[in-house]
């Protein structure tokens, strides 16, 4: 109409036909819209007249995540939602968000890829996942054995290990050892209450060794007597070896034989056995304590008799009382005035060998008592007194 020469179906003069009337050209208005243009992305304008949404630049049929669509990379036609994801490439290709090296989807990446999850094709293994022990499987990812509930570095004695408590990390072959507590810690098998390892539990564990950190010392031991230890733990005195209730004299006590229990103070002593059973020191075959033994004693069993003491001469002799007598006939060797047999001559003269006093009568006439040398004596007098009566007669 105008008479310009222009393509009456060009209304912008962009050179391409609008699109209504057999063209090409999307927005006939708009000289910067046509088939030729550069289309420039998100504006809401299909600058290029593609048909292509203007929000999905890589053409994948998905629209850029950041204009309200779901497409991470509106870059990479790889990457959108319908995409399949390539694990550990660093792309998230399907957009899911998830992290690319998390192929269980469990939240931990795996450990190839500087995760901590020890296997990232399962999703119930990953760090502090329940782990069943002793099942063979290592679900919590803890790089102990499977077969170490308590992870104490040692494996259960239940299945081939030495853990004699798998559920005490305190409780292994490397723990020290804390005695009287009833565990045993150390798990070498032995009892907690014998410290000292002599197989004999101690006191405080309902044992019976008196001394449980000295394996020298127990029921089973030897004793050594007078050390001042009570080796057999019998609870007797170590200073009293015989047992007799008195320690020995060499080691503060009274009992002056320590390896004899019949010899002791207070004991009954048998005299005359050269044993000092009683303790008391004095002469086993002294009796009467009198200072003169057994075989030179006159009497054993009475203090006041011994050789010597006035009533026994040095042999035990008992000794004839003094008579006054002279010995001989009479006084003068003379007849008496009477020429008559002279009274102490007399067979019953009280001062003649036939007296009481020279021990060979007794009690007027009674049994002589005399040893056989008085009774030899009394008859020498007798024979003199006889001898001076016949004298005096024939004077």
């Amino acid at each position: 109409s105008d008479c310009d020469g222009a393509d009456d179906y060009d209304q912008d003069g962009d050179g391409h036909q609008s699109d209504a009337y057999g063209g090409d050209d999307c927005d006939d208005t708009d000289a910067t819209v046509s088939p030729s243009a550069t289309d420039s992305w998100y504006d809401g304008v299909d600058s290029d007249c593609d048909g292509a949404y203007d929000y999905d630049q890589d053409g994948d049929g998905h629209n850029a995540a950041g204009h309200g669509g779901s497409d991470c990379d509106d870059y990479d036609a790889l990457v959108n939602p319908d995409a399949s994801e390539i694990w550990y490439d660093g792309v998230d290709s399907d957009c899911d968000g998830a992290s690319d090296y998390d192929a269980d989807g469990d939240g931990f990446d795996s450990e190839s890829y500087s995760g901590d999850d020890c296997d990232d094709a399962d999703a119930a293994v990953y760090p502090g996942a329940p782990d069943d022990p002793y099942d063979g499987r290592i679900t919590d990812c803890d790089s102990m054995s499977e077969y170490d509930a308590d992870g104490d570095g040692y494996q259960s004695d239940a299945y081939g290990g030495d853990d004699c408590d798998d559920a005490n990390s305190g409780v292994n072959p490397g723990a020290e050892e804390t005695w009287y507590d009833g565990i045993d810690a150390d798990c070498d098998g032995a009892s907690d209450f014998d410290q000292d390892g002599d197989g004999e539990d101690a006191l405080a564990g309902g044992g019976d060794d008196c001394d449980d950190e000295d394996p020298t010392i127990g029921p089973d031991a030897e004793e050594t007597w007078y050390d001042g230890i009570d080796s057999d733990c019998d609870g007797a005195s170590d200073f009293d070896q015989d047992g007799d209730g008195q320690d020995s004299e060499d080691h503060g006590g009274d009992d002056c034989d320590d390896t004899d229990a019949t010899v002791f103070p207070g004991a009954d002593d048998s005299w005359y056995d050269g044993v000092d059973s009683d303790c008391d020191g004095a002469d086993d075959y002294d009796q009467d304590g009198d200072g003169w033994p057994l075989e030179s004693d006159c009497d054993d069993e009475d203090a006041e008799v011994w050789p010597g003491n006035g009533e026994y001469d040095e042999d035990c002799n008992p000794v004839v009382g003094d008579t006054g007598d002279t010995g001989t006939p009479d006084d003068t060797q003379a007849p008496d005035d009477t020429q008559a047999p002279e009274d102490t001559g007399a067979p019953h003269d009280d001062t003649g060998p036939l007296s009481d006093d020279d021990g060979f009568f007794k009690g007027g006439g009674g049994c002589s008592c005399a040893s056989a040398p008085q009774r030899g004596a009394g008859l020498a007098w007798l024979l003199l007194g006889l001898a001076g009566s016949l004298y005096r007669r024939r004077g």
